[in-house]
């Protein structure tokens, strides 16, 4: 964004302004090590052409600058395997009221009739702009809210029809991490007591024994076992996104579900919490559904990319199919929307309708169109 809109930059570091110029001169002969370290660091769109695999992004040393090539990802994901997760036809509403009553006069169709599968060690990306249903879908999946009608298919959980009893056994196996790491912490809870709780919870180890495993996932992490006695406010955003993901993992799940689990943090800090997803993944054989709107990160991290829009999936499958040809008319909107790092497009003025979202509020009585999908290569559909 700031290659696009600005004639000169500055670059701060730890309070103190280390390199400024003209914008085109710090984005092609940055000198200071921290501005190479911050721009090795941003994501581009169209890196992964070429690549079936995701990739690491480089690790970089913000003190001197030097960035060491990422090692491969290995290939996690097989043929022909029964998924992990299946969802057919799932539909989330919220009900609207209005009148002198306050009677239901409508409702919110925040997902409307979506069906995917997500396979073991497999990263599938629902992307959107905001206000299109992909947090909703989300929590529809781990059964934080009762999705209005569908099909959940989990590891033999039939989870629109589950018990609490049922619902607390199949949230060990589907952990979810939340866009903002200060919200989803106890303020008033040390980290060891957030990190121990679940344990407890599930009646899966004595109190000595899920310390001893809480002190091991914050060594997972990349954080020291002796933080375990801190506070949230203590921590960094990029500590504590970390310490969410430790969290995430106490119950040993199959399937983690990231809710824009990067997107409040900066490029330097996103960059390594992307690979540290990434190294779980490759260790743990974790499967991920990966709710973002960054398109560079998607790029990145994926096997497989879904596109929703207004609460329907409008295209939907292989992450190279997806950016190297995409079919729907959105699809192709939001690469064009994606800014380029390059000070050359400066002032440039996309061609572009720029239209706020449609409502999603339908009337008492609505009955949402039958949706075709038209398959244009092996695994990729798109709504026709």
């Amino acid at each position: 964004v700031v290659a696009e809109i600005a004639d000169r930059t500055l670059v701060m570091y730890r309070g103190e302004a280390v390199e400024s110029g003209v914008t085109e001169d710090i984005f092609h002969r940055p000198q200071h090590p921290y501005t190479r370290a911050l721009l090795a660091a941003v994501p581009k769109l169209g890196s992964m052409q070429g690549r079936a695999w995701p990739l690491r992004f480089p690790q970089i040393n913000l003190q001197t600058g030097e960035t060491r090539e990422p090692k491969e990802v290995a290939e996690t994901v097989g043929s022909g395997l029964t998924p992990l997760l299946s969802v057919k036809n799932l539909s989330a509403r919220f009900p609207v009221y209005g009148g002198i009553f306050s009677r239901q006069v409508g409702a919110v169709h925040a997902v409307e009739n979506i069906s995917f599968d997500l396979y073991p060690g497999e990263t599938l990306s629902l992307v959107g702009e905001s206000g299109c249903g992909k947090s909703t879908t989300g929590r529809a999946v781990t059964r934080l809210l009762k999705p209005h009608s569908g099909a959940i298919d989990f590891d033999g959980f039939d989870v629109m029809n589950l018990g609490r009893r049922d619902i607390l056994q199949m949230r060990q196996r589907i952990q979810m991490i939340f866009q903002d790491p200060f919200a989803s912490l106890n303020p008033r809870m040390r980290i060891g007591d957030a990190l121990i709780e679940p344990m407890l919870q599930h009646k899966l180890h004595n109190r000595s024994d899920a310390k001893e495993k809480a002190a091991s996932l914050l060594q997972k992490v990349g954080l020291s076992p002796d933080m375990l006695r801190r506070f949230p406010h203590e921590f960094s955003g990029g500590q504590r996104q970390r310490i969410c993901i430790a969290r995430a993992l106490t119950l040993d799940p199959k399937v983690i579900v990231a809710d824009e689990s990067v997107s409040a943090l900066d490029v330097s800090v996103k960059a390594q919490v992307v690979n540290l997803l990434l190294d779980l993944q490759e260790s743990m054989h974790l499967s991920y559904l990966f709710i973002s709107h960054d398109m560079a990160v998607v790029e990145r991290v994926s096997h497989r990319v879904a596109v929703m829009y207004l609460g329907e999936i409008v295209e939907i499958g292989p992450r190279a199919a997806i950016f190297d040809n995409p079919q729907h008319a959105y699809t192709r909107k939001l690469m064009a929307s994606v800014p380029v790092p390059d000070p050359s497009r400066r002032m440039l003025k996309r061609q572009m309708q720029v239209d706020e979202l449609k409502s999603p509020v339908r009337d008492n009585g609505y009955i949402p169109p039958q949706r075709q999908y038209q398959e244009v290569s092996a695994g990729h559909f798109v709504q026709v």
